[in-house]
């Protein structure tokens, strides 16, 4: 049997996201010294300095359950995106849509510390959750879908597998029909040893098994885990937007871009010419028009890809590189906020306000000064 090549949605994403205590005191300090340096009017300040650069914030997933403690830098809670949104209002920063601000932009012609919203992936909490909270604040938004598993209407395999690890209390697992070799139990005591279970799963799924098989196989593996597989698959914590819901996203006013059919953009020519053209296929029906506007999956790009997404008619790439954008970006490699439940109000203060880019250009400015002495 010919196995069809899964979603790699989420590849990147990390099992276990918990932080050490030497990280949780560097964020503490990190965070006090902005709170001293808006005091100090520095906030104001770069909000002067940056104004005529773009902001463009990064969302993912909106929890519907407990995903924002499975995966904080993936998923957030409604009510903490709702706040987000809330500053912006009440500053009064313009939030336009990505193909009015990139015109204007190039135009050198943009609204003083304006903003972008996009959100990567296409998870249902984002039209279950995110879309009521933007129409509430009338801001549009682009939402770029990965397709592979939109239509087929299962929650994204890897995700799925690394949750119901996280969601186990058993402390070890029969490894028999799951991939992993042996015929002992696999212990679960550490991250170290459920990260190791985790990947031979996902290898073995993703490489011996179509969609429907996956299936089966995060199923059994729920059963082994004590966490069962159906309400998870049932609840679509971890599953893409049907068509009809990404439909009814562009019948709102949300601007459905491209982000690759597998999460996915290869090193090879034709290949990432072909995941293009797949997610074009399945979005264009259903948002009505021309998609030009393209989100690289994970933020991975290489330069030498550039050029096949301008011969695939591509007009702008976002990337996962933190930043603002200027007259001189190049659009096909857009700056973002990744924003996200770990970040704090006053790391997202900071941004927005563009006194981390201000950090961000003082510190490769001093390490370019050391670098040539």
């Amino acid at each position: 049997m010919k196995m069809e090549r899964a979603s790699d949605s989420m590849s990147t994403s990390p099992i276990y996201e918990g932080k050490s205590a030497r990280v949780s005191s560097y964020l503490a300090v990190k965070r006090g010294i902005y709170h001293l340096c808006r005091w100090a009017g520095l906030f104001a300040l770069a909000r002067r300095r940056t104004a005529g650069a773009l902001r463009i914030l990064c969302y993912h997933g909106f929890s519907l359950g407990d995903e924002s403690r499975f995966a904080p830098r993936t998923f957030m809670e409604p009510a903490t995106f709702e706040k987000r949104m809330a500053y912006l209002k009440k500053n009064g920063t313009p939030v336009l849509g990505l193909g009015e601000a990139l015109e204007k932009l190039s135009a050198g012609e943009m609204p003083p510390r304006a903003a972008v919203i996009t959100v990567d992936d296409g998870f249902y909490g984002t039209y279950a959750k995110a879309l009521p909270i933007l129409k509430a604040f009338s801001f549009p938004a682009t939402v770029y879908v990965t397709t592979y598993y939109a239509v087929k209407r299962s929650p994204v395999f890897r995700l799925v597998v690394q949750y119901l690890f996280w969601k186990t209390s058993r402390r070890e697992l029969e490894p028999y029909g799951l991939g992993i070799p042996g015929d002992s139990p696999v212990p679960l005591l550490t991250e170290a040893q459920k990260s190791d279970a985790v990947m031979r799963i996902i290898r073995y799924g993703e490489s011996s098994h179509d969609e429907g098989g996956r299936i089966e196989l995060s199923r059994l593996l729920g059963e082994r885990l004590g966490v069962d597989y159906d309400e998870v698959a049932g609840s679509r914590i971890m599953s893409i937007m049907d068509p009809e819901e990404i439909a009814a996203m562009a019948r709102e006013g949300i601007d459905i871009e491209l982000h690759s059919h597998r999460h996915d953009l290869p090193l090879d020519r034709e290949a990432a010419l072909r995941e293009i053209e797949e997610n074009r296929s399945v979005l264009e029906p259903l948002a009505g028009r021309r998609l030009v506007h393209f989100c690289y999956p994970s933020g991975f790009y290489r330069e030498e890809q550039l050029p096949w997404l301008a011969e695939a008619g591509i007009a702008s790439g976002t990337t996962c590189i933190r930043g603002l954008n200027y007259q001189d970006t190049n659009q096909l490699e857009l700056r973002r906020f990744l924003d996200g439940e770990d970040v704090s109000f006053i790391e997202f203060e900071a941004e927005i306000s563009g006194f981390s880019e201000m950090m961000r250009r003082a510190f490769s400015a001093m390490k370019s000064i050391v670098g040539g002495s």
